[in-house]
């Protein structure tokens, strides 16, 4: 299986949801930058017809709304119908969202998700997805102002760098965990 199956055309693959990836929220509960690029890929991912669904994750961080909430107005806004939002937002963390969204993916008896995140956190996400068996998909909104020269490149690749391993230690603890208590 190849680790990245990137969506970009009209004619790829429909999953069974579209799960998008929170970002920071600012002050007045704006969306920054990134979460607005997020959610208006993902919504014309949706009219595109690569699922009828979205799961939008990510809790309160900063600022307030929750970065869901945030991401819910949005899509409301662009024509997304309610009934074609869930909203998840205990997730503080990649790993959080990963794990609270492969509940709701798995409670709704779905097995693929198109996941909507930036270029630098493909990775990262595909691993946590894929830890708590969900198939999935990426689509990355472009990267406006995000270069070689910038210091958000670094700054981003950076941090997934660091990371990725923190992330293998806490789903190895988890399991670990988790299978310790199945066992009692």
């Amino acid at each position: 299986m190849p680790l990245f199956n990137s969506i970009k055309s009209p004619e790829s693959k429909q999953a069974d949801v579209i799960v998008v990836l929170g970002a920071a929220v600012w002050e007045g509960g704006r969306p920054s930058p990134t979460l607005r690029r997020r959610i208006l890929h993902a919504i014309e991912l949706l009219k595109r017809g690569h699922s009828d669904v979205l799961i939008l994750t990510g809790g309160i961080g900063k600022n307030p709304p929750s970065e869901a909430q945030v991401m819910k107005r949005i899509a409301i806004e662009k024509g997304v119908t309610e009934e074609q939002i869930i909203v998840e937002e205990s997730a503080k963390s990649t790993l959080d969202s990963a794990y609270a969204c492969s509940k709701i993916i798995r409670m709704n008896r779905w097995s693929s998700a198109l996941i909507v995140t930036d270029r630098y956190h493909v990775l990262r996400s595909a691993f946590l997805f894929r830890q708590f068996g969900i198939r999935v998909f990426f689509s990355t909104p472009d990267d406006v102002g995000f270069t070689l020269r910038s210091w958000k490149f670094w700054y981003s690749y950076s941090r997934e760098y660091l990371a990725l391993p923190w992330n293998l230690f806490r789903v190895c603890i988890r399991k670990f965990v988790m299978r310790k208590q199945y066992l009692q």
